[in-house]
């Protein structure tokens, strides 16, 4: 069963909050949060994706899609399908430009753990096409004359389940809320 963890303000982040008018959230219920983190990643499309294996770490930036919290990646290959082979524990960020000489508040972004699937397009492609329904930008594609080529490729199809979310969003109130998707999160993150 998901949880959520929300940090306690103490007095001096009360007071600063106050101070610059932002909200100051302490109780959210997990539905709720979830729809706000599944929002989030709807109005993205490009995260940083880190994997690991033998002790080396690697981190690509990829653009993915979603479908509520789950994240789906195409990808023709690299070290990172190596890696997801051998250690399908991941971590993933997506942020917004931040410039704190303009808006110190104005942080917000996700940190997210989990585990990552994956097969091959050709293997399955049922859930391949089932997957690919998720896609927003199969029109843009189809535009540009790109859609039937992309079709051919028998590129890995990623699945990202997540574990743990940690959501930053100083304006809107979101002080590193995290979400854990049951008491053993702590331990896969």
């Amino acid at each position: 069963m998901p949880q959520l963890i929300i940090p306690k303000a103490n007095e001096q982040q009360k007071a600063l909050f106050a101070k610059f008018g932002l909200p100051l959230i302490e109780t959210m219920e997990v539905d709720h949060f979830e729809r706000k983190v599944a929002n989030y990643l709807d109005a993205h499309n490009v995260l940083s994706l880190s994997t690991c294996r033998d002790n080396t770490p690697r981190c690509t930036t990829l653009e993915y899609f979603n479908n509520g919290l789950t994240v789906y990646l195409f990808s023709e290959g690299g070290g990172k399908i190596a890696n997801l082979k051998a250690n399908p524990a991941v971590s993933f960020t997506i942020h917004d430009p931040y410039d704190s000489g303009t808006d110190y508040f104005g942080a917000s972004g996700l940190q997210v753990w989990g585990r990552a699937s994956l097969f091959k397009r050709k293997d399955d492609p049922e859930q391949a096409a089932l997957i690919q329904s998720y896609y927003r930008h199969s029109e843009g594609l189809k535009r540009q004359g790109l859609y039937e080529a992309i079709q051919a490729l028998n590129f890995n199809v990623i699945t990202i389940e997540p574990v743990k979310i940690s959501y930053l969003d100083l304006r809107k109130g979101f002080r590193s809320f995290v979400w854990k998707k049951d008491a053993s999160a702590e331990d896969e993150a």
